[in-house]
């Protein structure tokens, strides 16, 4: 990892996208998107010149290339093909029909689209893309190599795909003092619609997806609940925790401040708070938003893809719970 100046702030610079010759074109995001539109497209399209985004899916090479010089380097791209679902691109992409993903008409595989997270493999593991993987090998290492205490936690793992990647760079660096918590509500949520069905996966499955990688040990911590039930007393289960990177991927305004108000003071100053649909989903940027103004956040958003985006913690405060709202989405009661 290094770090450069944008804007009068240190940005974190990844050290396998320099190893890769990737172009990552990162924003602040308090500026208009309009005026950054160009600068997405020209850093696409800079990569796949390059090579690193294929233009076709039968071209995909990104294991094969030549700077990927040691074994764990390997070992990551071929696990990040296996769990984006890049490996078997033979079962193309979710149709986005009214039951989320029809294998019996599913659209043909698009590797731009998968690389940047932008469609659901029907048979991956995770559909968080290429970019949002490496995304958490990059502050995982900057942790390990900034000695910034404490642990990986991912809150909404769908098929666990994003955690067992998480799991695998520890792995990779010999690290075993470090924890994965894989908190999820592991059951079918009305909010989700139509959609729900594919959506919805449970702790077992998730489970036996981490055995299948050969990565299910003591050193894995499975916790289940709608977030407003199982992280109230997650500190006093867990007294000693620090969370180096917390990552939270939970569509909603309820879930995003659940996870921010009571996991919030456990990322030590040097650590990392991912958002996985901040740039997409409005409440979650609204929530993320409230949160910054009135906790007095003097971190800014910087972006990952079209969807997500992250900060490295710049100070401790103490959370403020005078703030915390009412239900507005994820904890609204069915009536």
């Amino acid at each position: 990892m290094r770090n450069s100046r944008t804007n009068g702030q240190e940005v974190v610079q990844p050290a396998l996208a320099r190893r890769w010759n990737v172009r990552v074109y990162v924003r602040n995001v308090n500026k208009p998107i309009w005026t950054h539109a160009c600068g997405i497209l020209l850093m696409f399209w800079w990569n796949v010149a390059l090579g690193v985004v294929p233009r076709h899916p039968q071209n995909i090479t990104w294991c094969m290339e030549s700077s990927l010089t040691t074994m764990e380097d390997r070992y990551l791209c071929l696990l990040e093909m296996a769990l984006t679902g890049s490996l078997t691109d033979e079962a193309g992409r979710c149709n986005g029909s009214k039951h989320a993903c029809d294998l019996r008409a599913v659209l043909p595989y698009s590797s731009a689209m998968r690389f940047f997270g932008n469609d659901w493999p029907p048979l991956g593991h995770t559909m968080v893309g290429h970019v949002r993987l490496r995304n958490i090998r990059h502050t995982l290492e900057a942790c390990i190599a900034d000695s910034v205490e404490g642990d990986f936690a991912e809150l909404g793992v769908w098929r666990g795909g994003a955690s067992i990647y998480a799991k695998a760079v520890l792995a990779t660096h010999g690290v075993q003092n470090r924890r994965v918590f894989v908190m999820d509500a592991f059951e079918s949520l009305h909010q989700y619609g139509n959609h729900k069905t594919f959506l919805q996966t449970s702790e077992s499955q998730v489970k036996h997806n981490f055995f299948k990688y050969g990565l299910l040990d003591s050193g894995v911590t499975f916790i289940r609940g709608l977030f407003k039930d199982s992280l109230p007393n997650f500190k006093d289960r867990y007294p000693e925790t620090r969370i180096a990177v917390l990552r939270i991927d939970s569509n909603f305004y309820d879930s995003y401040q659940d996870a921010l108000y009571y996991l919030y003071e456990l990322v030590p100053t040097g650590g990392f708070v991912i958002f996985d649909d901040v740039m997409s989903h409005a409440a979650v940027m609204r929530c993320w938003q409230d949160f910054k103004k009135e906790q007095g956040l003097p971190e800014e958003l910087e972006q990952i893809d079209d969807h997500s985006a992250f900060f490295r913690k710049m100070k401790q405060i103490r959370v403020n719970f005078s703030y915390f709202r009412q239900p507005q989405d994820a904890n609204l009661s069915l009536r």
